[in-house]
């Protein structure tokens, strides 16, 4: 999986009429992506790391779940508090039907991360690489909008999606005003 491979799919225009504009959807813009991240690789990371909010949280029809859900508090020897995963809490929520959101999973992750510096290359600009998985149909998150463009590369399953036009000439980072 190259730049040239997913530049050439999104279109030699998606840069000067694409991006910051409007949407495309390209299916198999992104070939092998299904072989980027696997669920296995994804259970090691929730493992193997301390994922504290908002690096990895779950939504569930628009709103965050509280963290004792799915993580037990620990206090390490120097008396601060961090959240383990819990496993099974973790997994019942899924299955209820919560999404599972990992922000920055290229940093944690080479094979995504090096996918995530060819788009920087392409691009020319800052990539992060954010994860979501949802087990059941539940929507994890209500209408809303980014601010900032994102790229969606679908890995396994279906989604939905309902664009709408644009709320906001030129909106502003962080700005949530409905």
């Amino acid at each position: 999986m190259t730049t040239p491979s997913l530049a050439e799919h999104l279109g030699e225009d998606f840069l000067p009429q694409v991006l910051h504009r409007t949407y495309r959807h390209v299916p198999g813009a992104l070939p092998g992506a299904a072989e980027l991240i696997t669920f296995d690789t994804i259970n090691d990371l929730i493992a193997t790391h301390r994922l504290e909010p908002p690096r990895l949280r779950l939504s569930a029809d628009g709103e965050m779940l509280p963290q004792h859900r799915y993580a037990i508090a620990r206090v390490t020897r120097r008396h601060t508090v961090w959240h383990q995963i819990h496993p099974a809490e973790l997994h019942a929520r899924l299955t209820e039907g919560a999404s599972l959101v990992l922000d920055a999973v290229d940093e944690l992750h080479r094979p995504v991360g090096e996918l995530a510096e060819h788009l920087e290359g392409w691009l020319r600009t800052h990539v992060q690489v954010n994860l979501y998985a949802s087990w059941t149909g539940r929507e994890g998150f209500g209408v809303h909008w980014d601010d900032h463009d994102v790229i969606v590369v679908q890995l396994q399953g279906a989604k939905r999606w309902t664009l709408y036009g644009p709320t906001r000439t030129a909106p502003l980072y962080q700005d949530t005003a409905a």
